[in-house]
């Protein structure tokens, strides 16, 4: 049988996997981190394969460097996010633009 060709996977995608698996806030198994890169990059890719390109990057430094340049650049990201939220404009004064005490004065024996 011939091997089946496959893409390989980028170095985003490698980035991604060695940040999430070395992130010392959250403890994601291969499992769990390769569902995360499916939805990240719509890429479809198993445990194994996770495992195998964590075990054979982990010290590529090209690839660390990505890693850094992304989460800075997520950063730089939520920083922007974070001064564009603003509270939403409330009038200080209600200005109405009729009397409310208009039609107090007259009762409904006057009008027939």
């Amino acid at each position: 049988m011939k091997k089946e060709n496959r893409r390989k996977l980028s170095d985003a995608a490698i980035a991604f996997i060695i940040e999430e698996r070395d992130n010392p806030h959250t403890v994601h198994t291969f499992e769990e981190i390769s569902k995360l890169v499916e939805k990240k990059f719509e890429i479809s890719i198993g445990r194994g394969a996770v495992s195998k390109s964590y075990h054979k990057h982990k010290n590529n430094e090209k690839i660390k460097n990505l890693s850094k340049e992304n989460s800075n650049q997520r950063k730089v990201k939520s920083q922007i996010e974070d001064q564009l939220k603003t509270e939403p404009y409330v009038a200080k004064k209600k200005i109405r633009d009729f009397d409310e005490n208009a039609g107090k004065g007259i009762s409904i024996d006057h009008l027939f």
